[in-house]
């Protein structure tokens, strides 16, 4: 989403829809390979699609409903506390310094 406002210039909605269509793509991708190999948890699978599907739907009429002033600070919100976890996670040189100290 980020890289469609940035790099290509569109809007907040618009670059969250274009999000939405590549994300849905790449996990149809997955599935296809993870199919074809066995590799699912039938159950698990269907309950993890019924809550992305629920979360989805909640989080586009959010968007829709609050807009910009919403979606913006959450979205930074949500880079910094990913940014904070891979900085801080094992392996990481940062993370290793802060827990010798």
């Amino acid at each position: 989403m980020v890289a469609f406002t940035v790099l290509l210039g569109q809007h907040l909605m618009q670059a969250i829809c274009s999000s939405k269509l590549l994300n849905a793509s790449c996990n149809l991708g997955a599935l296809s390979v993870f199919a074809f190999s066995g590799g699912i948890i039938w159950s698990l699978a269907l309950t993890m699609a019924a809550c992305a599907i629920i979360g989805a739907q909640v989080g586009a009429r959010c968007a829709l409903y609050f807009g910009p002033r919403l979606v913006k600070p959450l979205l930074i919100s949500v880079c910094c506390l990913m940014a904070i976890k891979l900085l801080l996670g094992d392996g990481h040189p940062l993370g290793e310094w802060l827990r010798q100290l």
